[in-house]
């Protein structure tokens, strides 16, 4: 029997005695098995649809190896670790939690041990590994091999508009950007596989389109879009404004403060806002979605940012930036 044949069995089995917490009287569904191409390249070892967490998980020894990390099993504590550069982390069967940085995050997912192997949810390739990753169909792709593809447009959702129905929605703002229409022919999944509604498309969202080839010649292009895989999300309730910095400030602490000004993106957002940068707030470029820095941020920079509604009462109000979109300078 293969190594794909025994991973099969034995996930089918995970998933027999894991289903609803019945084992064997409930019927399980079916196993999915997905290829995997790393930088354009196939490897042996399938990832696997799991039905339980709602995730595909990929082996992390082939993954990582095939990008250039260094990928060591620690006896003593149960761990695969990956080292390359300044990224280290670890995955541990059954554990929510990756060091990162400084930090330990969750990705709503844990790691699992199957024959031998750590296979680890696709959000730890994005988010721990810092590479992208996409699921289409029965295919998960690791690495920019579609990056280059002129019918792709990835970047966050910097506008939503609907119209009676009608959905749009702006990626990656003006000068890098593009209106993308949504029909009932739109495809739209999370890169789980999960399959989503326009309305479920929301301020801030890390998105991957494929649009068609007919654009209008206006700034920003508009065009259809065909499907919309949706790769990270901001809190629900998140606000949004898009406008100039005003101001760009250290507090004592050495927290950066900026206040913006422009337009609300949302119902209950500001025109006028001052909001705290953290460690925690992801800042990114419109241009080809380039992670930036706190020092990126300058006073009369155009960004669109994306705050918590718990907010001072004062005016301007005073929140928490979770993510900020600059435009470039030009």
């Amino acid at each position: 029997m293969n190594k794909i044949q025994t991973l099969t069995m034995t996930f089918l089995t995970v998933a027999v005695l894991t289903a609803n917490g019945a084992g064997a009287a409930a019927a399980p569904e079916p196993v999915r098995a997905l290829s995997v191409q790393v930088n354009g390249k196939a490897i042996q070892q399938q990832a696997m649809f799991d039905h339980q967490q709602q995730t595909v998980l990929v082996p992390l020894r082939p993954v990582a190896e095939s990008l250039g990390f260094a990928v060591t099993w620690n006896e003593s504590r149960n761990v695969a670790e990956i080292q390359k550069g300044t990224i280290w982390s670890y995955a541990k069967a059954g554990e929510d939690g990756y060091p990162d940085a400084n930090v330990m995050k969750k990705l709503g997912a844990k790691p699992r041990l199957l024959n031998g192997s750590t296979y680890v949810p696709i959000a730890f390739v994005r988010d721990i590994m810092k590479t992208p990753v996409a699921v289409s169909g029965d295919d998960v792709t690791v690495g920019g091999a579609a990056a280059d593809d002129p019918l792709k447009k990835a970047g966050t959702i910097t506008g939503v508009r609907s119209d009676n129905g009608n959905v749009s929605i702006h990626v990656n703002g003006i000068w890098r950007g593009v209106v993308l229409y949504v029909s009932a022919d739109t495809e739209i999944v999370t890169e789980d596989g999960k399959v989503l509604k326009p309305e479920d498309l929301k301020l801030g969202m890390e998105v991957e389109a494929t649009h068609a080839e007919v654009m209008t010649m206006s700034l920003p292009p508009q065009t259809a879009a065909k499907r919309i895989v949706v790769k990270n999300s901001l809190p629900d309730r998140v606000l949004g404004t898009a406008g100039e910095l005003q101001s760009v400030t250290a507090d004592s602490d050495g927290t950066l403060r900026v206040e913006l000004k422009g337009e609300r993106l949302s119902e209950h957002a500001f025109d006028t806002v001052v909001l705290r940068v953290t460690d925690q707030t992801e800042i990114v470029s419109t241009d080809g979605n380039t992670l930036l820095s706190p020092k990126d941020l300058k006073q009369g920079s155009r960004v669109y940012a994306f705050y918590s509604p718990m907010l001072t009462k004062s005016l301007p109000p005073i929140g928490a930036a979770e993510k900020i979109v600059v435009e470039p300078s030009e």
